[in-house]
């Protein structure tokens, strides 16, 4: 047992995010291998500095695609970002079932008189859930790409593609997790994932490592 609690100490927990994303029907294939970007900061972000962080980390993850980073006049897309964690959220311990067979002894009246009896049979057990003391937060992150071109021209968002990432965990740190939800949505960027899709990404993962730098 004490090896066990050691190694499963030594283990680095993946952090879990769930990824939607989604492309214009019209615009199957929007994004051109050294396309030029230039992505998009939010001016009225409640953090600017968190905000340029996450403009500069969603930059160097385009060019490390393959993409070009430009000025807003001769880019061919819009990156935009959104991105929020929600309020903490009581986690629940899921119901535990069990069965089994057991076999027991006992003393009783018959027809005869008292008799010992030998009786066995299957038993089912089990709990409820109950409130954990531990709170548990949605982080999200949203990411937009737009035809920059018919922006200039129209002065309207045309949105080719949208990137969804959620995480729910224990962890309010927004900087920290900003991180793996950026390398998750950006795994599945300019493609149509037709459904919520998985990724499972270690704190020793090359990509986090280089944009915690």
């Amino acid at each position: 047992m004490l090896i066990l609690v050691l190694s499963l100490m030594g283990c680095a927990t993946p952090y879990y995010v769930q990824v939607n994303a989604y492309v214009d029907p019209k615009t199957p294939m929007p994004f051109a291998p050294g396309a030029a970007f230039f992505v998009i900061g939010n001016k009225d972000a409640p953090n600017p500095l968190l905000e340029k962080e996450v403009k500069e980390k969603s930059a160097r993850l385009l060019e490390k695609m393959g993409y070009r980073l430009v000025s807003f006049e001769p880019a061919d897309y819009y990156l935009l970002c959104a991105y929020g964690i929600g309020a903490a959220q009581p986690a629940f311990t899921m119901p535990d079932y069990s069965f089994g067979f057991g076999i027991g002894g006992g003393v009783g009246p018959g027809y005869y008189g008292r008799r010992n009896y030998i009786f066995g049979g299957p038993f089912f057990g089990g709990y409820y859930p109950a409130v954990s003391t531990e709170r548990v937060f949605d982080r999200w992150l949203f990411l937009s790409v737009i035809d920059a071109k018919h922006y200039r021209d129209k002065g309207d968002f045309r949105t080719l593609w949208v990137g969804e990432a959620r995480s729910a965990g224990t962890s309010s740190d927004l900087r920290e997790m900003i991180n793996y939800l950026l390398v998750a949505g950006f795994q599945q960027f300019g493609k149509d994932t037709k459904k919520a899709v998985g990724v499972d990404l270690e704190r020793a993962d090359p990509r986090i490592k280089d944009l915690e730098k």
